[in-house]
This record gives structure tokens, C-alpha cells and sequence, in this order.
């Protein structure tokens, strides 16, 4: 009897530390929150240093300004843009062709219409990147030309000074893309450049629009509006959107929340002579007359 009771003690008593040691545990768990492990995926995502995700922010690197004037140098490269965003569009270094970045991964469209997949060592001289989250999804119904589908996409964008990414897949009727072949140096400004453009006609095509709607008061850092670059569905088509059409096309649009810009560091980008943009009022105010 006396055996049996000190059995039946001993089991308590371990009993008990056990139960203590669970929640020490638990309580330590609570306190440090949820574990991050270097290439676990949280909701599909994460950055390849370990990093956990944040959606819907916009990357650049480079200022449409100096670009759009001839800094077509590319010292980003892939490597680097991909930790910054699965989603967007770019130029390559030196201008030759487009960049469209779908799923992760990155496709130039070269002037002479071929699309390739980039290498690590790929660089860009001007970029926009997120890591895409849709908000919003519908389907613009029927056969609908550029216009028709801006303007119903128009409906959805409910702040006027918004920043979106978009994301326009299907099946398209027509859709005529471009790209640049590398201008010779030194380099002229872009708008200076247009005789050179390649144009694509694309017909009957499974694909998918990559872009953006930025507000105004970003332009010249950025490009205002729609923005968009195309990608066929087999990897082997694409450019830059200059018109389209398509069947029963699915819109997906994600509201971006923040804004992040890496500007180059390089000798042409930091020697640029960029036009000043006049704003009298915020003179006055600076000047306190």
C-alpha cells in the first residue's frame, strides 16, 4: 500500500514538472511570436536573403527624367531588382529592347522581336518593381479596344492621386508592342530616337499586360498613367504596350501604399543638367515672400 502510494506520488510530481515546462514553453513562444526561417515562404513570398515580404510597395531605380533625356546606362541588375519585386517593367542597360518582369522572373524583348529570360548579371537603367497583391479582380466583358478597357478599369481606381499596379490577362485579338535597338554614343535623348523603335503586331495571342497607373505628382521621377508592357503567354512575344484588344480579359489591381527609389550612383546620372520645374508658390513660401 505504502509502494503503491509513493508510485502514484512520484507520477504527480513529474506530472506537475512536466506541465511547467510546457508552459514555459508556450510562454516563450507567445513572446517571441511567429518563428522566420531563412527561405520559408509566407504566402508564397520571401525574400531570397530571408527577409519576410511586404506587398503592394513600389520600387524604382533610376528617374524617368534622366532616362527619358539618354541616361540609358544600366548599373542595377537583376540580382538586385528580384529582391525587390516579382512584378513590373523596365529598360535594359543600355536600351536594347524592353523589360517585363511576370512571376518573379525577367524577359527582355529585344529589338529584333525575340524575348529572352534574364540572367542574374542583367542590368537596368530605369525600373519599377513590386511584389504584386491584387485587391481588386473583375473581367472586362465582351471584345474591348484600349480605351473601352482604360475606361472600365478607370471605374475600379477610386482615388484620383492613387498609385496601382495592374495586371490585364486573356486572350487578345491584336496588340501592337515596340522595342529600341541600342542607340549609338554618345546618346541622344529618347524622344530623338523614335525613327529607330521596332513595332510588333501580335494577333491572337494568350498573354498578359504588366504595368501601372501612376498620379501626376510623380511624373518626371516616374511616368504618369498607364504604363504597361506585354508578355506572351509562351515567353517568345512582347514589348512595350502601345494598343490593344482582347475577349473577356481579367483585371487584377493592386492599391500601392508606399514608394521606395534607388537613384544610380554612376558619373553620367550624377553629371545630368535636369531642367528645373518652376513652382512659384512654393518659392514664395521658401523665400517667405
Amino acid at each position: 500500500m505504502t509502494q503503491a502510494f509513493n508510485y502514484c506520488r512520484t507520477g504527480s510530481l513529474l506530472m506537475l514538472i512536466l506541465l511547467g515546462s510546457l508552459s514555459s514553453l508556450q510562454a516563450q513562444q507567445q513572446t517571441a511570436g511567429p518563428r522566420k526561417f531563412p527561405g520559408h515562404k509566407k504566402e508564397g513570398k520571401t525574400i531570397q536573403t530571408g527577409g519576410v515580404v511586404k506587398y503592394n510597395t513600389l520600387f524604382q531605380y533610376g528617374v524617368a527624367d534622366a532616362f527619358i533625356g539618354g541616361v540609358f546606362d544600366g548599373n542595377y541588375t537583376w540580382s538586385q531588382l528580384k529582391e525587390q519585386g516579382d512584378f513590373g517593367l523596365g529598360a535594359p542597360d543600355q536600351l536594347d529592347g524592353e523589360l517585363t518582369i511576370c512571376d518573379g522572373k525577367g524577359y527582355q524583348t529585344q529589338s529584333t522581336g525575340k524575348t529572352i529570360q534574364v540572367a542574374d548579371s542583367f542590368r537596368t537603367s530605369l525600373a519599377f518593381v513590386t511584389f504584386f497583391k491584387a485587391d481588386t479582380a473583375f473581367i472586362i466583358n465582351g471584345t474591348q479596344d484600349q480605351a473601352a478597357a482604360f475606361k472600365q478599369i478607370d471605374t475600379y481606381l477610386k482615388k484620383k492621386n492613387g498609385m496601382y499596379a495592374i495586371r490585364i490577362s486573356g486572350s487578345f485579338n491584336q496588340l501592337k508592342t515596340r522595342a529600341f535597338p541600342p542607340p549609338q554614343q554618345p546618346y541622344a535623348p529618347l524622344a530623338t530616337l523614335l525613327n529607330t523603335q521596332q513595332f510588333f503586331d501580335i494577333k491572337n495571342t494568350k498573354g498578359v499586360l504588366v504595368g501601372y497607373k501612376l498620379p501626376t505628382y510623380i511624373n518626371g521621377l516616374s511616368i504618369e498613367g498607364y504604363h504597361f508592357h506585354f508578355l506572351s503567354d509562351d515567353r517568345t512575344r512582347g514589348g512595350h504596350m502601345l494598343s490593344f484588344s482582347g475577349n473577356d480579359l481579367k483585371v487584377e489591381v493592386a492599391e500601392l501604399k508606399d514608394f521606395h527609389m534607388t537613384v544610380p550612383d554612376d558619373g553620367s546620372f550624377m553629371n545630368y543638367e535636369f531642367k528645373k520645374k518652376q513652382n512659384i508658390d512654393l518659392e514664395k513660401v521658401e523665400k517667405g515672400h
